[in-house]
């Protein structure tokens, strides 16, 4: 790995309306140590064409066929070869002094595995908007790994981030090419895992808010199909169970309540699961109960999943008092404990999700 080299990687998909800017927001940089890997990821427009008119050879170009922003990020991670990682996609910008902020603080702080900054969203015209920082909770430092499973919006886009590669290299650590929506969030999940991260209060970098994001372009049920992706690897690591109780239990909401929603099978594999069987009783109960009414409210509730569910939720907490109206209530008759659920909805309207800012 080359000693202050900062390999930028940028997959580019039909991306030729916004490319070179954010090439040209590299070659201002003051840091002049870089290389920047543009991942052709089979484009039909003039993507390449752009791209190939810049003649500085720290600029390097690559093909593949069209597989994803993951599969085109795990591409440039084997063609990195610098000692930092940093992340610019097609339509986003640096500020002049975005890797020199970053590259400074990890050389003044050995001992960080990454850095992030803060930055501003802006629009097509180039307007700028908000901070970054509006849509986060933190800043954190240190060991963050509960703080970033908890939910994305610890960074929120990626570009905002430089990752020391040594520990990329030494882990093995690639993108999960299933996902489309989050990829980036399950990759620093698993890196918060293994190293720190220090913040430097500046805003560096600009993040492009379009109708061509692919968070604007996918739908909710497909969003919620690769989020549950993340969730589930996530829970998965062998670090979870070190998380909070507030945190596990907060997680498993997302995926079994949000994220699998309308799907009984999955949602009854995951509490088969260790990690949910690890929850306290009450937890899990209050999950369990959670499931069988939403199942109840659902149109296409299955009667065996809702029964199940009660009952694990009564055995695990007898002290739950709305677990036991509500057994109670099913057992008298399935449409009023039916009816009690849609007047109680209607008393507390709404369901807090997750924050999950800035998921690409």
């Amino acid at each position: 790995m080359g000693k202050g080299l900062v390999s930028v990687m940028m997959p580019a998909y039909n991306a030729e309306q916004f490319i070179a800017e954010a090439i040209d927001s590299v070659l201002a940089q003051t840091y002049p140590r870089w290389e920047l890997l543009v991942v052709n990821d089979g484009s039909v427009d003039a993507t390449a064409d752009i791209v190939a008119r810049y003649t500085d050879p720290r600029i390097k170009l690559i093909h593949k066929e069209n597989g994803g922003e993951a599969s085109a990020r795990n591409v440039a991670l084997d063609h990195s070869t610098g000692e930092f990682i940093a992340y610019l996609d097609a339509d986003d910008a640096y500020l002049p002094h975005h890797l020199s902020a970053l590259v400074d603080y990890l050389n003044v702080h050995p001992g960080r595995d990454a850095v992030y900054t803060d930055g501003f969203h802006f629009d097509q015209t180039g307007k700028r908007m908000q901070p970054l920082s509006a849509r986060r909770r933190g800043p954190f430092e240190g060991r963050i790994f509960e703080e970033v499973v908890r939910a994305s919006d610890v960074f929120g886009p990626p570009l905002c981030v430089m990752l020391r590669h040594q520990l990329v290299a030494e882990h093995r650590l690639r993108y999960d090419t299933r996902i489309v929506i989050g990829p980036d969030w399950d990759f620093f999940v698993r890196f918060a895992d293994l190293g720190t991260f220090g913040y430097v209060d500046d805003r560096t970098c600009l993040y492009r808010v379009h109708e061509t994001n692919i968070s604007v372009q996918v739908g909710m049920q497909r969003r919620a199909g690769y989020l549950a992706i993340c969730r589930e690897n996530a829970i998965k690591l062998p670090n979870f169970n070190t998380c909070s109780v507030e945190t596990r239990a907060a997680v498993f909401y997302d995926l079994l309540i949000n994220l699998l929603a309308g799907q009984p099978e999955k949602q009854a594999a995951v509490t088969e699961w260790t990690q949910f069987q690890a929850l306290p009783a009450a937890e899990q109960a209050r999950l369990l109960r959670l499931l069988a009414s939403q199942s109840l409210l659902s149109e296409n509730g299955q009667p065996a999943f809702v029964r199940h569910w009660l009952a694990e939720s009564r055995r695990l907490n007898p002290a739950d008092r709305r677990g036991a109206v509500l057994a109670a209530l099913y057992r008298l008759n399935p449409a009023v404990s039916r009816v009690f659920l849609r007047l109680k909805s209607l008393r507390n309207p709404g369901t807090v999700n997750l924050p999950l800012s800035d998921v690409k």
